[in-house]
């Protein structure tokens, strides 16, 4: 599951990435969809995966407490509150990790990030490189 600040950074750069279809993949449950994409101000299509299969089929892991509350989690609550964003109570199981996934033109997967934490999403120039060389 993305978080703002991941989504808002893709969201600025959208033009740059051209014709690709970008999506969301969460395991929210439909009827809080509309809800989610609204707090996160999600401008792509986004698909429930509530038994979370494609989570299980790319390996994206449930996280231990240590990893999801790290130094760098808490640094990236710290600045969204900082800067004026306010933090919801979630219904979601926060210790799911989450995944970038670059899909390549034929179907297949040209590039799998698998964040260890989540502030450790990769960049929007590494997304951006990694669909150049797909």
């Amino acid at each position: 599951m993305p978080c703002q600040e991941h989504v808002l950074a893709v969201r600025e750069r959208l033009a740059e990435f051209g014709d690709a279809e970008i999506a969301v993949v969460t395991f929210t449950d439909p009827a809080r969809l509309p809800s989610y994409i609204e707090h996160l101000g999600v401008p792509f299509p986004v698909v429930s995966d509530v038994d979370r299969l494609l989570y299980r089929a790319l390996g994206v892991e449930r996280g231990t407490r240590r990893q999801v509350w790290s130094l760098g989690t808490l640094r990236m609550y710290g600045s969204l509150l900082r800067s004026g964003r306010r933090i919801r109570r979630t219904h979601e199981d926060t210790q799911q990790l989450g995944a970038d996934v670059i899909v390549a033109s034929d179907g297949t997967i040209a590039k799998l990030i698998l964040p260890t934490t989540p502030d450790a999403r990769p960049g929007v120039d590494e997304l951006l490189t990694a669909l150049r060389d797909a």
